[in-house]
């Protein structure tokens, strides 16, 4: 918000040179971002944080000035005075001795279809108008304000929105079909071509201000070129109105339309202010235009917006604050930012309409600190009970498994969560106001992102990169209705593995990189092994429902190099190599490697649910506690007893995983098996042909004893059996 500081001055004392007014008003939550000098004015570039609609006029900066210099505000001519006959009729209609004047209500009416759009609206007439410049003195404030000058009715709108908060619009009153304003929602394909020269169609979201044929302005946000203001004006109908800020505010993102006057109304505007704008304007339209107001105003007011008292007391506003502040004082501070209060143990405080975000108790004690000064709180420590605090467990899951994968050498990346859905081979969610065409659905997948991550290293001849992201991806309802939010991770790699001091320089990333970056997470959750299975033909993976993510659209991955990695039934992962033809597209310089996890899924499984199930970010409540995500891990010592290591060699067919030679161990060997580890794999003669031979090492280990040979031969015979079950496997002795 631009202040000239003589326009402010007009309304209260400042004495102060600007870098010292500035200073002060820095201390109440008003700082400015630059002091300008515009001509012979000085311009004050204040901040004006969300919550303070009021702020955003000269009248409202005078309030806090006041406040803080204990000054009073000096109100300007006309405002809150009702519209009344000009003391002078330059122009006046001739009419006979002793006939009643006519008033406004007689020359133009005013109805709502939309009471909730808008609470009130409420018009004035000017007769006898000569458009032509504005004052020199009111084009250089408007000017020093950052507003263009047009002539002198508009000029005199834009002013008294600056002047007092209240956007104002002038329609030319013998355009207006009936002389008579509806506010209604759009009809669907309605076109408006508004004051900036586009020609807008509108549907039923937007509400707008229509004549008796059509819409003649966007509410709230522009008008129509058709009813402007124009040299050969000379009948003005004034509109000053109060508008939804939520309704203003959609509308607006819904346009892709920014003005002056939506930037007041989507924040809160002053629904007793509208009349009162409509006064001030009168007097200087008649001052700068040579017309005649019509006595009288015209005000539709469907419905009394209501008047919340808040209840403050001063005990909580001292623990909250730290400070002794006495209900005096209080009462003082109050009633100097316009609230009504009204004394005792508890204040009953009604806040001023011009002051929409003072809604609550703890409003009116961030008011008082805010003009008793903050620099007076003393440095005192807190007091009270204390409670340790506490993590969302999906959240603290997170933080885990970002910290396992940068210990796997990946770096995290952030990617769009809106995507083209022109570029997407499968459904996605749309975004039903895109801001822009390339940006217009949700993102069903992770990889196309980073993906694009490898190929902008690329372009920068960075060849090495191992990338994965944790986000959100969205899946759409086959009904039509809300779509599925799921957490999923993806990682992209290609070129040479950097990570791990004794990796040979020239060692590539492969599927088994990222398949073991898979297995580090599934353990660091605390769940069993993962089990690899061959992906389906891509060409017919559609998607997996709503229990897993879309895991990568299928053609980015390689038909015979790609693997779903599932745990007890579950489906949560895929990951491969790229295909060939995204290699070449995105000009990649290696071979890459993709994957991507259905986290949901993994946190449900972990925490003892079924892959299906979701996972709330929400906090438990004391009675129902938030279930854990993942193991808790205890540090042991070191093994004060030798371990006894065995090898076991098997000839397995080849469609025969060796993970699953691994499990059948596993569950035979019993509690004593510390680990199992896979230390060479032969295929070749004397092996025969479709076969392979699997080498396993077994450490054993009792924690309180030391094994002797006849226990671990004991072991090892009870694997030996269990091996031989398995279909086509012979163990070599």
């Amino acid at each position: 918000m631009r202040v000239p500081l003589d326009w402010l001055r007009e309304y209260v004392t400042v004495d102060e040179e600007a870098e010292a007014l500035a200073d002060r008003l820095a201390g109440v939550g008003l700082p400015a971002e630059a002091i300008e000098r515009v001509g012979d004015e000085v311009v004050l570039d204040l901040e004006i944080t969300a919550n303070r609609p009021d702020c955003m006029s000269v009248l409202g900066v005078a309030r806090e000035v006041a406040l803080l210099l204990g000054q009073r505000v000096r109100r300007p001519r006309g405002l809150g005075d009702p519209v009344r006959p000009p003391r002078r009729r330059a122009v006046a209609a001739p009419r006979r001795k002793g006939a009643a004047p006519v008033r406004a209500s007689a020359r133009a009416a005013v109805a709502i279809e939309d009471p909730v759009g808008c609470p009130r609206f409420t018009a004035t007439v000017i007769e006898g108008v000569r458009v032509g410049p504005a004052p020199e003195w009111m084009r250089r404030r408007l000017e020093a304000a950052g507003v263009r000058a047009v002539n002198n009715v508009v000029d005199v709108t834009n002013y008294v929105m600056l002047e007092t908060g209240q956007p104002m619009h002038a329609f030319d009153y013998d355009r207006i079909e009936g002389h008579r304003l509806l506010v209604r929602r759009a009809r669907p394909g309605e076109l408006l071509e508004t004051l900036d020269g586009v020609s807008r169609t509108l549907d039923d979201a937007v509400l707008v201000v229509a004549d008796a044929g059509r819409a003649v302005a966007v509410a709230g946000i522009i008008g129509g070129r058709a009813t402007e203001i124009g040299p050969e004006t000379t009948t003005v109908l004034l509109e000053a109105a109060y508008w939804d800020p939520a309704t203003i505010s959609r509308t607006a993102r819904r346009l892709g339309v920014r003005t002056e006057a939506g930037a007041r109304f989507e924040r809160g505007a002053d629904p007793d202010l509208p009349p009162r704008a409509q006064a001030r304007a009168a007097v200087l339209l008649e001052e700068v235009s040579g017309g005649r107001v019509l006595p009288g105003i015209v005000d539709a007011r469907p419905g009394r917006i209501a008047v919340r008292a808040i209840r403050l007391r001063p005990d909580r506003a001292v623990a909250v604050l730290g400070v002794e502040i006495t209900p005096g004082e209080m009462v003082r501070i109050l009633r100097a930012l316009g609230c009504a209060v009204t004394p005792g143990r508890i204040l009953k405080v009604i806040a001023p309409t011009f002051r929409p975000d003072l809604v609550r108790e703890e409003d009116l004690i961030e008011e008082v600190i805010r003009v008793h000064g903050y620099d007076r709180v003393p440095l005192t420590l807190p007091r009270g009970v204390t409670t340790p605090g506490t993590v969302v467990p999906a959240i603290a899951a997170d933080r885990r498994v970002r910290a396992v994968l940068s210990r796997c050498g990946l770096v995290e990346a952030l990617t769009l969560t809106l995507v083209s859905s022109a570029a997407s081979e499968v459904p996605l969610v749309p975004v039903v106001n895109p801001l822009t065409q390339d940006q217009d659905a949700l993102r069903r997948s992770l990889v196309p992102g980073l993906v694009q991550v490898l190929a902008t290293n690329a372009a920068r001849r960075t060849g090495d990169v191992q990338v994965f992201e944790l986000g959100r991806v969205f899946l759409p309802d086959r009904d039509g209705g809300r779509p599925a939010e799921r957490r999923a991770i993806a990682i992209a790699a290609m070129g040479r593995w950097r990570f791990g001091w004794n990796v040979p320089a020239d060692a590539a990333v492969d599927f088994y990189h990222v398949r073991w970056v898979l297995d580090a997470l599934v353990d660091s959750l605390g769940l069993p092994a993962a089990r690899t299975e061959p992906a389906p033909d891509p060409a017919a993976a559609a998607g997996h429902g709503r229990a897993a993510p879309h895991l990568g659209p299928p053609a980015w991955w390689h038909p015979g190099r790609t693997a779903d990695l599932s745990i007890g039934g579950n489906r949560v992962a895929r990951f491969g190599e790229m295909h060939p033809d995204q290699v070449e597209r995105y000009r990649l310089p290696h071979r890459a490697y993709l994957a991507e996890v259905d986290l949901e899924a993994l946190y449900a499984l972990a925490s003892g649910g079924t892959a299906a199930d979701p996972v709330s970010d929400e906090i438990g409540t004391a009675s129902v506690p938030p279930r854990p995500i993942g193991p808790t891990r205890l540090m042991r010592g070191l093994p004060r007893y030798p371990d006894v290591e065995r090898d076991l060699a098997a000839v397995v067919p080849d469609d025969v995983p060796a993970a699953r030679v691994e499990e059948v161990i596993r569950e035979a060997a019993g509690p004593l098996l510390e680990a199992v580890e896979l230390f060479d794999v032969y295929a070749g003669a004397p092996i025969p042909p479709g076969r392979r031979n699997l080498a396993y090492r077994l450490r054993l280990r009792a924690p309180d004893r030391t094994l002797v040979a006849g226990e671990a031969e004991e072991i090892l015979d009870r694997v030996r059996i269990a091996v031989r079950v398995l279909a086509g496997v012979e163990l070599r002795e």
